[in-house]
Formats: C-alpha cells, structure tokens, sequence
C-alpha cells in the first residue's frame, strides 16, 4: 500500500526509544524526514543514525517536552532543519506507580505536564502551519490505564484520558481545515519501560524475566497470548498520518492485544 508520505516532515517526541522509535523508523521507511526529541542524548542520536541509514533527513533535539521552554524549542528546531512540521506524534510520556494517598500534588503536576500538556503545547506550536498549508496529522499516544484505571498510576491514568479527550477537541476544532487528529492506546508493550520493571521484579522476586512476564500474563491474561511489541502500534499510527488516512479523524484505537474490556 502507497501512505503518500514520501517528503512528509514528522516530529515525534519521546522519539529516541520504544514506541517512539518504532514510529519514527516507521515513518523513515515510508519516506518521510524526521525529528525526533527526548531527554538523553545517546539514544536519541542512536536512532538518528538509524534513520540516517534509511536514507531520510533525521533532527534529534534534546529537550524535555514537559516544559514549555522545551516543547518550543523541538517545534522550533524542527523548522529551522526542515521548514515545517506535516505530521506530529505525541509519544512523550511516563508514569511511575505509587500509591493513592502518597501522591503529592507534585507529583499529579509533573505528569499532567508530561502526559498531557506536552501535547497540548507541541500541538499548539504546530497546527497553525498546518491549517495555513491545509495538512496535518497529528497522533496522541495515550495508554490503556486513561481507559481502565490503575489504583497505582493515578495521576499518569488521569492525564491519559485526558489526552484522549484533547485528540477529540483537536480533532473537532481542525479537521475541517485539513489537520486530522486521531488517539492510540497501546496497551502492554514490550518497550524498555516495561522490560525494566520486569528486570526489577526478577531482581527481588529471584525469578527471570521471563517467568515475570509469564507471571504477569497469568494475572491478566491478553487474550492475544503475548505482549506487544513497539512495532504493533507503529503501523496503525503509520496509516493515520498517511494519505490512506484522510477521512479518519476524531477517533480513538485501541492496540492492546484484547486486553481492555470494554469498547470504550
């Protein structure tokens, strides 16, 4: 299938590892020239060089997208390299577990500002080149908890859903002038977050990785049988910002193997 993407100019943030690379090499191989931009540099110019290798333009920006200073900065970097911005993925994201009654109200700020204002500001900085060229796409990466929430990830759960009601408020606000926004919500995927904390839990638990996973899948079992991988939410973000795309808008997927109960 021909996406249309050949030129295109992406941006992703939380681009370096993960989801966020998976997308971005996605993307590089469809023909598109991308930004990416995390905190640490060493992974980030990893995946720079890896889409060097694809033969497409690559910006890898350190910044922390969580400040508005930061998210600025990655949205300005990527003009000044490659002139606009056609397809934005909020991918930045992380959330820490911690029991209800502990958090402080620092701790539900600092991720209201990762997790859901980061996009907004991003997203901020870019739809008016958008709307002035008549094209975007922008794709907000969400989590399976904004849908079904954890007693241990509040304040990461709430600024999640939050995100998914922001796809739709942008969604409605710009898609009639050509800026289509859509929502993934990926549900256990086998990134460096997730293989840390099972390292971890081998750790204390004297068990291997693998019997965490195993351990973890006989709790809550994916009817799917196994964990996703970056690379199953990559392709449907691909298809959304793609030519193929161009009459979804406003919706909300859900890529979790069959996890989440419920359709909504």
């Amino acid at each position: 299938m021909e996406l249309g993407l050949d030129g295109r100019v992406a941006l992703v943030t939380g681009g370096s590892q993960g989801i966020g690379r998976a997308i971005a090499l996605t993307l590089a191989r469809e023909g598109a020239d991308l930004a990416i931009c995390a905190r640490r540099q060493d992974p980030l110019d990893a995946t720079a060089a890896e889409i060097d290798a694809l033969g497409r333009g690559a910006l890898a920006v350190q910044a922390d997208v969580a400040t508005p200073d930061g998210a600025q900065a990655v949205v300005d970097a990527t003009h000044e390299r490659f002139g606009r911005v056609d397809i934005l993925v909020n991918n930045a994201g992380k959330g820490s577990p911690k029991p209800l009654l502990e958090l402080t109200d620092d701790d539900w700020y600092a991720s209201i500002d990762l997790n859901l204002m980061s996009a907004v500001r991003v997203a901020r900085a870019c739809v008016p080149g958008m709307r002035e060229r008549g094209w975007g796409r922008i794709v907000n990466i969400s989590s399976r908890v904004g849908r079904e929430p954890d007693e241990f990830f509040g304040p990461y759960a709430a600024s999640k859903a939050a995100l998914i009601n922001f796809s739709k408020t942008l969604a409605n606000a710009f898609s009639r002038d050509g800026v289509l926004t859509n929502c993934v919500v990926p549900g256990l995927i086998r990134g460096e977050g997730v293989q840390e904390a099972a390292e971890r839990s081998a750790e204390v638990t004297g068990k291997t990785v693998e019997e965490v996973y195993e351990a973890t899948l006989r709790k809550r079992p994916i009817p799917a049988g196994r964990l996703g991988e970056p690379e199953d939410v990559a392709g449907l973000v691909a298809l959304l910002v793609s030519e193929q795309g161009s009459w979804i808008t406003g919706s909300c997927f859900t890529v979790d193997g069959g996890i989440v109960r419920g359709d909504r």
